[in-house]
């Protein structure tokens, strides 16, 4: 993630070497690309692997909003991957419409879309 263009302070846990959970602070309108009213976030990604399905994470953090898809044994009943969306005392669980395994293509997958999200949730505000 020290790469992805506005993710800045990558800390790995436990360790570099063997990472499970990645968090990075974001400088939003870097990492969009674009002017937004919010200027600095928290990303976490997450990963523990498990037989069966790996528990996926990727979870946006800021002042008004908490978002993410999550790839885990809550909401079963929107599949196997939800997104959330937190704001106010207000939160919304749907599909996350994610089916891929690997960790890498999961985090691309909500990388590319979280620009979108974070649009609507101007809109909400």
């Amino acid at each position: 993630m020290e790469n992805v263009p506005g993710f800045n302070s990558v800390r790995y846990d436990p360790s570099r070497l063997r990472p499970q959970t990645v968090v990075a602070d974001v400088n939003v309108e870097i990492s969009i690309g674009e002017s937004f009213p919010r200027t600095e976030a928290k990303i976490e990604v997450l990963w523990r692997p498990r037989e069966g399905t790996d528990v996926q994470r990727v979870h946006w953090a800021d002042d008004v909003v908490s978002l993410g898809w999550h790839k885990d044994d809550d909401h079963s009943e929107l599949g196997t991957t939800h997104f959330q969306l937190e704001a106010g005392d207000g939160s919304v669980h749907e599909p996350g419409e994610i089916e891929v395994e690997a960790p890498l293509s999961f985090l691309e997958i909500c990388l590319d879309r979280l620009p979108e999200r974070l649009q609507e949730t101007i809109r909400t505000q």
